[in-house]
């Protein structure tokens, strides 16, 4: 009980709360996207957004180290007491936003058919899919600005202002999608318009909220874009940022396919997995809450290079994230019907989404382990080993368990995908964590990352 007490409970809390409320209203976007076409379309329009929906996402994924990767590389160089070095990572990040935003407005009229040919098949699932990520494009390079400038909050031990925005941006999706789907009709279309709209008055808050926070040093250290500390750290910055991409590379390639997968199914299935998806996502952003805190603490603990300290910062999060992975799954146990109700009044997507709900009752508590891991490797700047223990949970959790349901098992064909899927998630937080207890082991917290 004394160990206990001497955790860092209050700061894990006062760091998580903030990061759950908001997280948790990150999916709401989809939530609210599948919600209003569930009630005032079709099957074909949500299915639609989910294809739609999913080169977006591939787009934010694959560049989800944009925030990571800042939030590492700015908490430990302000844990060092460096705050020159922890804007200068910023700024190249932003450089680097800015860049991959306007490649992908550039060639999305060519990658956004080509890649929908290979998701769904011709016809008009296809044709709305592309019309929705052709309209959600334009929001792209606001969108990772975004993920910039919350990573440097979250790096700051600040996860307040990241709350604010995510909201906003919520509350303006939420308002635009009741006026353009339900009101205007627009379908997939409106939903697109509606989140794109919201993104751009995100950006402009979060740039709003970082001026207001920033001290004088700080501002004046971002007017120097020309400095040594600018021109050099990019060595670093690629290895991370290669590590996170590989990683999250995989964890979206097995994320697609669930979604690809479902679409040879059929418009039932595909949308029935949509609606589980987005309850899967309400589960994992919410247990994010306290990888968050983890994340925001430890590389801080590392930065002053205090390893009792870092571990005394992950026994805090871990406790609680359990707690609230057991508490999603309870209450999907319990209230599965209602969820889903919420989300379509279709009959045979409902039929569907029942028959499946069971695998996704119990993601949150068999993922939560991989969750809180996440955030400590990400804090600690141990990102090889993330890319390394995910590749392993693909390839020999994944892949062999998917073909032994479709081979041996002889279930049905969305049951076998679900089942895989979740052990995958099993897989991951279990590699991650031999990989901490070795590094434990072998005292080597403070060697090999990238600083």
């Amino acid at each position: 009980m004394t160990a206990l007490a001497q955790l860092p409970h209050r700061r894990a809390f006062s760091l998580a709360w903030p990061a759950i409320v908001g997280n948790v209203t990150v999916p709401l976007v989809g939530l609210v996207d599948t919600a209003m076409l569930g009630h005032y379309s079709d099957a074909t329009n949500i299915g639609a957004v989910a294809l739609g929906a999913t080169v977006l996402s591939a787009i934010m994924w694959l560049t989800g180290f944009l925030r990571t990767g800042t939030t590492s590389l700015v908490g430990r160089a302000l844990g060092a007491g460096r705050d020159d070095a922890a804007v200068a990572h910023a700024q190249r990040a932003a450089m680097l936003a800015v860049a991959i935003g306007a490649g992908a407005v550039i060639l999305q009229w060519v990658a956004i058919p080509g890649i929908m040919s290979v998701l769904a098949p011709a016809g008009e699932v296809r044709d709305l899919a592309i019309q929705y990520a052709w309209i959600r494009m334009a929001s792209v390079p606001a969108a990772l600005l975004t993920l910039v400038i919350s990573g440097w909050f979250v790096g700051a031990g600040d996860t307040r202002r990241p709350l604010a925005i995510v909201a906003t941006v919520n509350v303006v999706n939420l308002g635009l999608d009741v006026a353009f789907v339900g009101g205007l009709g627009w379908g997939a279309a409106g939903a697109a318009s509606a989140t794109a709209i919201a993104e751009w008055l995100g950006l402009a808050l979060a740039v709003v909220l970082w001026w207001r926070a920033a001290s004088s040093p700080v501002r004046a250290a971002v007017r120097r874009w020309r400095g040594r500390g600018l021109r050099s750290g990019w060595r670093r910055l690629a290895a991370m940022n290669t590590d996170l991409f590989v990683r999250t590379a995989i964890l979206y390639a097995v994320l697609t396919f669930v979604t690809a997968y479902g679409a040879r199914l059929g418009p039932d299935i595909l949308a029935a997995n949509a609606i589980l998806m987005q309850l899967m996502l309400l589960a994992s952003y919410g247990q994010d809450g306290y990888a968050h805190a983890a994340e925001a603490m430890v590389s801080r603990e590392i930065g002053r290079r205090d390893v009792p300290a870092f571990h005394r910062a992950v026994a805090a999060s871990a406790l609680p994230a359990v707690a609230i992975g057991a508490v999603f799954s309870l209450l999907y146990l319990v209230a599965s019907g209602p969820f889903i109700a919420v989300l379509t009044s279709l009959p045979e997507v409902t039929a569907a989404a029942d028959e499946y709900i069971g695998w996704v009752v119990w993601l949150p508590l068999a993922s939560s382990l991989a969750y809180l891991c996440d955030g400590v490797f990400l804090g600690s700047g141990r990102t090889r080993a993330m890319a390394v223990t995910m590749a392993e949970s693909a390839l020999l959790v994944f892949v062999p368990a998917l073909l032994a349901g479709l081979w041996w098992i002889d279930d049905a064909r969305n049951h076998d995908l679900w089942r895989a899927f979740l052990l995958f998630n099993v897989a991951r937080g279990v590699f991650l964590g031999i990989a901490y207890a070795r590094i434990t082991r072998r005292g080597a917290w403070l060697q090999g990352a990238h600083a």
